[in-house]
């Protein structure tokens, strides 16, 4: 005796059956219950009609998996009138057509079945008139993914304009990778390193077979005849330069990279192996009896990597040195690299001690090692192609000692929470109008708030007056502050030599987030003025404390943010000279 339906199969029957009556779809059979397609899946109902698009008709089937209304009907195409090949099926059969579709409206399932054929029906009228080759080529690696059956290795090589020689690696006799060049590709690792890898010599080759070809098909580029017919239809000029590449190769295979124009203009990237070459290459003669094997490539390059990411790739060139490495300086590294920055420089003499764990962004891992160190093997081993140098010291004695390595950045971060070397630094960097910007930022205590300042920003003709300098009175008041200058914040639980500044995590981050919004505006060139930026916290715990805040902490009142630009003072001794550069 069958099993009775359950509440959920007979809402999928229900909203199948108002499917036959809907004209969506023609001769529209009764809802039938099959078992899941994967073992451990649920029951599906489902049901088969015709669909008639541009002239066109189409059997398709319309499955409600058990999760449906809260994930989309899957619509697949059983059969067709024409032999016509069209893009944006998966899985051999099942339409696409929901790629940008967000939020569903779970209590109208009969509304999410109705707008899904819909927007079948408009996918297959676009497919048969407009270009299916740019179409195939938008997707083309979820279609070679498919075309490879599985075989997939890791890719480093960019994807641009030129044919050129690059590196297959292999590992044994097992092909792992192919790459630009093995140093790129390590430092794509984890652990930055490609050892007992063998490099061979391989190709990567850019073609448009999309352009002014609509009838362009994925499978083309399975065969020697296809990869000859759109590496013919190269520019003069890169054919040759191709030829050249081809006869230097003396091996009877060897891989190829494929770069192919997507209809937005950049490049996706596929791969083939090509085999039994003794005959001649099938890129420069026919009927060679060359074979070709499809190899999906799995993308690691960094012109693919930073945009998804959502970092940037024109800040790649970009160094950093970031001059202390606690709890603010750490988040701020991190979130650089993240960025896109391709280079940071971190200084800082002091090792992780166990108290360190519970605001720093390393947590435990690297007790009573240099901090630098740390920091550095956690940002290359969580996010490739960004270069750490670390340097286990005194930012004053770099600055007496090697001022060139400072030079040499295009912004250096103070994060210290030592106002005297603070103020050092900046006085350094008003000393030459070819030193690079600086940018300080501190925390206030009790999560009262955090501040980042940003100068020996150029203008149009000199410098941006406004430095750190400028917001301490002559009695070396900070004016900035948001708790009284006057008062002592710090805390000690261990006697001698264990005080420390009272804060959270969460403080830490949100100044270090301020602090690296600015960074980046300034590494962008987008930072014209000297600003100095304040978030502002809860006072409550401050003042049970018995301590005071400012009366700029009471102005801002009511403000999360604030950015000050009175601060600059016109007697400051470093900046109101206003040296040229």
């Amino acid at each position: 005796m069958p099993s009775p339906l359950t509440t959920q199969q007979e809402m999928h029957i229900r909203v199948l059956q108002q499917l036959a009556h809907s004209g969506l779809l023609e001769d529209c059979g009764p809802p039938i219950l099959l078992p899941g397609k994967q073992p451990g899946t649920r029951d599906e109902v489902t049901c088969s009609g015709r669909m008639t698009v541009e002239g066109q008709t189409f059997w398709l089937r319309v499955r409600l998996p058990w999760e449906f209304p809260l994930c989309l009907p899957i619509v697949s195409v059983e059969r067709k009138e024409s032999e016509t090949v069209l893009p944006h099926f998966i899985n051999d059969d099942e339409v696409c057509f929901a790629s940008d579709v967000g939020l569903l409206d779970r209590r109208r399932p009969e509304a999410i079945l109705h707008e899904s054929l819909e927007r079948v029906r408009t996918l297959l009228r676009d497919m048969l008139r407009g270009d299916r080759g740019g179409e195939f080529l938008r997707e083309i690696s979820a279609y070679w993914s498919a075309i490879s059956r599985g075989r997939c290795i890791d890719c480093t090589v960019t994807a641009d304009n030129r044919p050129r020689f690059i590196s297959a690696l292999y590992r044994g006799t097992e092909l792992q990778a192919v790459a630009d060049a093995a140093d790129t590709y390590a430092r794509s690792l984890p652990d930055r390193k490609a050892e007992g890898l063998t490099a061979k010599k391989a190709l990567y080759l850019p073609l448009a077979p999309g352009d002014d070809n609509p009838s362009f098909l994925p499978e083309e580029l399975t065969t020697p005849e296809g990869l000859r017919k759109y590496a013919r239809r190269m520019p003069d000029g890169l054919q040759d330069a191709l030829a050249r590449l081809l006869h230097r190769f003396d091996v009877s295979e060897h891989l190829v990279v494929l770069g192919l124009k997507r209809p937005q203009g950049e490049r996706a990237v596929v791969g083939v192996h090509l085999k039994r070459l003794e005959h001649g290459h099938p890129l420069l003669r026919d009927r060679t009896g060359a074979q070709v094997e499809p190899i999906a490539l799995m993308r690691r390059d960094p012109d693919y990597l930073i945009p998804r990411g959502g970092a940037e790739r024109g800040l790649r060139e970009r160094r950093v040195l970031i001059a202390g490495c606690g709890s603010v300086g750490g988040y701020i590294a991190l979130a650089l690299a993240r960025a896109g920055v391709g280079g940071l420089t971190l200084v800082d003499p002091d090792r992780f001690q166990p108290e360190n764990t519970f605001r720093h962004v390393c947590g435990m891992r690297w007790l009573f090692e240099p901090k630098v160190t740390g920091l550095k093997e956690e940002i290359e081993s969580g996010i490739p192609f960004v270069s750490v140098q670390s340097m286990d010291g005194r930012l004053e004695k770099l600055l007496q000692d090697e001022p060139d390595t400072v030079r040499d950045h295009d912004l250096v971060i103070a994060a210290l929470g030592q106002p005297t070397l603070e103020l050092h630094l900046n006085e350094w960097a008003w000393s030459n109008a070819e030193h690079p910007p600086a940018l300080f930022t501190w925390l206030e205590p009790y999560g009262l708030g955090g501040h980042a300042l940003l100068t020996h920003v150029r203008g149009q003709d000199a410098m941006n007056r406004g430095c750190l300098e400028c917001i301490y009175d002559r009695d070396l008041g900070n004016r900035a502050a948001f708790a009284d200058p006057g008062g002592t914040y710090t805390r000690d639980v261990l006697g001698c030599g264990s005080r420390f500044m009272p804060f959270a995590d969460l403080d830490a981050q949100r100044t270090a987030e301020l602090a690296t919004r600015l960074a980046l505006r300034a590494l962008r060139r987008e930072a014209h003025e000297a600003p100095l930026l304040s978030w502002k916290g809860d006072a409550r715990q401050f003042q049970q404390g018995g301590f005071t805040v400012t009366p700029r902490y009471e102005q801002e009142q009511g403000k999360l943010e604030a950015t000050w630009l009175d601060y600059r003072r016109d007697d400051c001794p470093i900046c109101a000279p206003g040296p040229t550069p």
